[in-house]
């Protein structure tokens, strides 16, 4: 019984009698697939399903978040170019303090005649001593408030890395999912054709031929010929997989779907 597409219009018997009118350039690239032909007919039914779910996944393999975590030096270095200045603006404004205490101890001690005293000397070196006890203050404020920083950032940095890893195992665990669905309906595919993907005898043709038929059928049709639910069907298929073999087959079908 001949398949029809369309009011009037008849296809061949065989893809293989299919005439575009042109030599159609395949219009991506399969690769080696192509080249098997009806040569998997030998593989086990495990096999086969292992193939089917390999092909399905290199298909849905989703594109993972790489995040480069910074380390631990490189955080330190970051947090100190903006915490630093302000330590530094402290000391230098205490070391001014003290520069401007000893001024005025001096003209008070020329203004009341005592000039360079030992009395003068000690408060001074009493000033001097201070500055020296606050700025090592300072000095270890800003180590622990580095260190704080530090330590959340190297936190922070490890979490957003499990989030990143986190994330691509769901990714590829839900394209799994889709590939091994996707397997298992074409591995049932593969079992209602008898279990071979090219028999003998079944005529063979070129892939500019496969895709030239491909593209006249639309989506309802390819569906008839990827389920092989009509005679017809059923021997367009096989001739599409002794032609491409299964994995040339599977990306025919992804090129040319039977559902938008």
């Amino acid at each position: 019984m001949a398949f029809h597409i369309g009011v009037g219009s008849q296809k061949p018997l065989l893809i293989g009698q299919y005439d575009s009118g042109a030599k159609i350039k395949p219009s991506f690239d399969f690769g080696n697939p192509y080249g098997s032909g009806g040569s998997e007919a030998t593989e086990s039914d495990e096999d086969v399903l292992s193939d089917y779910i390999n092909e399905m996944y290199a298909r849905f393999a989703p594109q993972e978040a790489d995040y480069d975590a910074k380390s631990e030096d490189e955080i330190r270095s970051s947090v100190a170019a903006w915490l630093r200045p302000s330590y530094e603006q402290a000391i230098s404004s205490r070391q001014e303090q003290t520069r401007l205490n000893k001024a005025n101890l001096d003209a008070d001690a020329i203004a009341r005649g005592m000039g360079a005293s030992t009395y003068v000397t000690d408060v001074k070196n009493r000033q001097q001593n201070a500055e020296a006890s606050d700025i090592a203050t300072l000095e270890a404020d800003y180590g622990s408030t580095l260190a704080k920083y530090v330590l959340d950032g190297v936190d922070s940095e490890q979490d957003r890395a499990l989030e990143a890893e986190k994330f691509n195992a769901e990714q590829r665990q839900s394209a799994y999912d889709q590939a091994y669905s996707a397997a298992l309906a074409l591995y049932a595919q593969y079992k209602k054709s008898g279990g071979k993907s090219g028999q003998s005898g079944t005529n063979k043709t070129t892939l500019e031929n496969c895709e030239a038929f491909l593209s006249t059928l639309s989506g309802e049709e390819r569906r008839v010929v990827y389920e092989g639910s009509t005679t017809q069907g059923a021997k367009y298929r096989a001739e599409l997989l002794a032609s491409v073999g299964t994995s040339g087959y599977i990306q025919l079908m992804g090129k040319y779907p039977s559902k938008p």
